[in-house]
């Protein structure tokens, strides 16, 4: 197999595992001569779980020849996996259409008849993303591609085996109920490429976008990714998660990842967005505070902040990156304080990967140390381990690993413990939301 299309399966594995039918893809990869029928033996082996075996499907994939490629994009497009074919073959004719729900199992029904989708030219390269049914929807775009992809994620969740109680470690604290099939959602907001120059391109931010889909997918979670948005894009998507599946959540996680900038005389941070204008870290923070979301009242916000906070460094390395380059935009106007009656801002815990004033180091191969620590703890810890324990852990990791870079977060009203309980579920299937239209289509500035 070429090494452009072994990268292309390796940047994509997360997506194939996710969306795609076992069955389906081993019958028709064995009838196009793929694998064997010896070869297939440990795909059909029940003795293993449905996701393992997917795993090595299409890993021992990237091993079968320079005809492989073709025929794994042949069988996805028999299949319906028009996204993944996408995904996997920027040069693929398919015709753009709205992306698929996020799920393992496959619906022919939605689909149109492939004959008919090879006839049309797509003229439009679509934004790489990741979405599921009734999650706002950007208009799409062209984004540079990244030359490295992210290597396929080796670590492993611990499920819970049972779920905590509030008696347990003789604490009086109260827990956040997550017990229920809706456990939670992961939003995440990357800005890789930077339109005209405005920033450098953040080589390895990719990798921590495929990690933290994978890990929160394993944790139980659904998870929509969206990269390299404009400000106006940007905006529109937060606001049209209000209307959407994220309101029936337990928990919610939101990722925000990118160059940052101190804001003089404030406490906030400008966070670059694609077109290379700012929204702060509390102008993302504000659209889930309890005025201007109440349908999330009560309920655990968790936000991380992959971004720097300033130019001061303690230590260098000539392979580190870092999110801010110690450069600053245009000072900006302080906001005045919202009003705070009826507790505004509760329930809400916020983690930055550096402290005020430092940047935040990144690895160009391997994602940035912040989320490379958080998903290794996460993996390891989240099934008996509370979410403020765990952030903990995670800056004991930096230390330990790194020796530098110390992370913060901050408690506002966030007076529950939070515990994940990755594969533990109490009560009936979640029923089907109804799908959200998406927002109206944003315009380049």
């Amino acid at each position: 197999m070429e090494e452009e299309h072994r990268k292309a399966i390796i940047k994509n594995f997360v997506s194939l595992v996710e969306q795609t039918d076992l069955k389906k893809m081993v019958s028709a990869l064995y009838e196009k001569g793929v694998f064997s029928e010896q070869m297939i033996e440990p795909f059909n082996d029940t003795n293993k779980d449905e996701r393992s075996r997917k795993r090595l499907l299409y890993s021992n994939i990237t091993r079968r020849g320079p005809r492989a490629f073709g025929h794994l994009l042949d069988a996805l497009s028999e299949s319906g996996y028009w996204d993944l074919v996408r995904d996997l073959d920027p040069n693929s004719h398919l015709h753009k259409r709205p992306r698929s729900t996020f799920s393992s199992k496959s619906d022919e029904n939605q689909y149109v008849s492939i004959k008919n989708e090879k006839k049309k030219t797509k003229t439009v390269v679509e934004q790489s993303k990741d979405i599921v049914n009734d999650w706002p929807t950007p208009a799409p775009r062209e984004v540079a591609e990244v030359s490295d992809p992210p290597a396929i994620p080796k670590f492993n969740v611990i499920k819970s085996t049972h779920f905590m109680e509030e008696t347990d470690e003789g604490s009086k604290i109260k827990l956040y109920r997550t017990r229920g099939p809706n456990r939670g959602y992961l939003v995440v907001f990357s800005y890789i490429d930077f339109r005209n120059n405005t920033d450098q391109y953040r080589a390895g931010a990719d990798v921590d976008c495929q990690n933290l889909k994978y890990l929160f997918i394993e944790l139980g979670f659904r998870v929509a990714s969206y990269q390299n948005l404009s400000k106006e894009e940007t905006l529109q998507t937060l606001k049209s998660l209000q209307d959407s599946c994220v309101s029936k959540c337990e928990c919610l996680f939101i990722v925000v990842s990118s160059h940052g900038y101190p804001r003089r005389g404030t406490a906030d941070t400008d966070v670059r967005v694609s077109d290379g204008g700012h929204i702060s870290v509390f102008g993302f923070i504000d659209h889930f505070n309890d005025k201007n979301f109440p349908a999330l009242r009560g309920v655990p916000k968790v936000f991380i902040f992959q971004v720097c906070r300033g130019a001061n460094s303690d230590w260098v390395d000539a392979r580190a990156l870092t999110d801010g380059l110690g450069r600053y935009p245009p000072p900006a106007p302080a906001a005045p304080p919202p009003p705070r009656r009826d507790r505004v801002y509760s329930d809400i815990l916020v983690a930055h990967s550096t402290l005020p004033g430092y940047v935040s180091h990144r690895d160009p191969r391997d994602g940035s140390w912040f989320i490379q620590a958080l998903c290794k703890v996460f993996a390891a810890h989240a099934h008996n381990t509370d979410v403020e324990k765990l952030f903990a852990l995670v800056d004991d990791a930096l230390r330990d690993e790194y020796h530098v870079q110390t992370s913060e977060r901050n408690n506002w009203g966030f007076n529950r413990r939070l515990y994940l309980h990755p594969g533990l579920v109490e009560g009936p299937p979640p029923a089907a939301h109804p799908a959200t239209p998406a927002p109206a289509a944003a315009t380049d500035t």
